[in-house]
């Protein structure tokens, strides 16, 4: 009685929308080609980016694309506890853990949506370099160009495309590995 009962297509496309953004971060090429650190702030990094990616396509003025970035949200924070939970977080730490990543997410997030303004593409690789690489002091310019063409593009990409007709084996996300031959 006090609870609603879910959507079964909006969560099974959320799960599925969910499977595609970890997918496309654990591509091999960012950390190997393009520099990223293959650490857990490094996927994470890329987590938020490509859920930025993809809640910038949502309209949260339609009920069902509200569904989803909520059915969203709680799938990638479970995903976040039980990630926790087994690189060894202790119980009592995983609240406090939860929150910093919570705290980041949100911060990310609002700097990524300046993006969805082209007279602000300009402060993107300020952005990039200070989140993405942000563990790393000198990184080469160009692979903060290429993650900058490859946001821009990937804008561009998502926005053509049917996110309520992504399936298991189709991609919402740009194939990155030729994506970076092509540049």
């Amino acid at each position: 009685m006090f609870f609603k009962k879910k959507n079964k297509k909006i969560v099974e496309l959320s799960i599925t929308l969910y499977k595609q953004i970890v997918r496309q971060a654990r591509t091999k090429d960012f950390y190997l080609r393009l520099k990223i650190p293959d650490t857990i702030d490094g996927r994470f990094e890329l987590i938020i980016l490509h859920f930025f990616l993809l809640e910038r396509t949502l309209d949260k003025k339609i009920k069902n694309d509200q569904l989803i970035y909520k059915e969203l949200l709680e799938i990638m924070y479970k995903d976040f506890d039980m990630s926790l939970r087994e690189i060894g977080v202790g119980d009592l730490s995983v609240g406090k853990k939860i929150y910093q990543m919570t705290e980041a997410f949100s911060g990310r997030l609002f700097a990524y949506r300046k993006f969805n303004n082209k007279k602000n593409f300009g402060s993107m690789g300020t952005i990039i370099k200070r989140n993405i690489y942000g563990t790393i002091e000198n990184i080469d310019a160009k692979y903060i160009e290429i993650v900058k063409s490859y946001i821009i593009d990937s804008m561009e990409y998502i926005d053509k495309s049917l996110i309520y007709e992504v399936s298991e084996n189709s991609s919402i996300f740009i194939d990155l590995n030729r994506y970076i031959i092509n540049k």
